[in-house]
């Protein structure tokens, strides 16, 4: 029973450490093209393992967590760059066109990036 519970501990040990491996790939990386399986080498796993992984413990899919991160980089870039172009920021945030960063920041949160910026602003910041 001891050796169960040992091993229980290990690997949950290893699942936070695949984690932490997948995280820091992407903060290293969302800004430029990323491919699933250059994700799932990152944490020596194959990529269709590594889809049931990430979503297990993530919530969601690996490519739904990397769009997030993006358009938190973006939200961040409107805010604290209010003078630089969305067109700018779209590709300093990983995306490679600007039709996809578009429907994908409405998705997420709701807004245009010109009404989240406005939105923004308008709240006196």
């Amino acid at each position: 029973i001891a050796e169960g519970i040992g091993a229980q501990t290990v690997y949950s040990r290893n699942t936070d450490s695949r984690m932490k491996q997948v995280y820091n790939f992407i903060a290293s990386n969302f800004q430029r093209k990323i491919y699933l399986e250059d994700a799932a080498a990152a944490c020596d796993m194959v990529p269709s393992s590594f889809c049931r992984f990430f979503k297990k413990k993530a919530g969601k899919t690996f490519m739904q967590f990397l769009y997030d991160v993006r358009i938190a980089h973006a939200c961040k870039l409107l805010i604290e760059n209010r003078h630089s172009n969305v067109k700018q920021i779209c590709y300093e945030s990983g995306f490679c066109n600007i039709t996809s960063f578009f429907k994908t920041f409405k998705e997420i949160t709701g807004l245009s990036p010109q009404a989240y910026r406005a939105a923004y602003e308008e709240q006196g910041n």
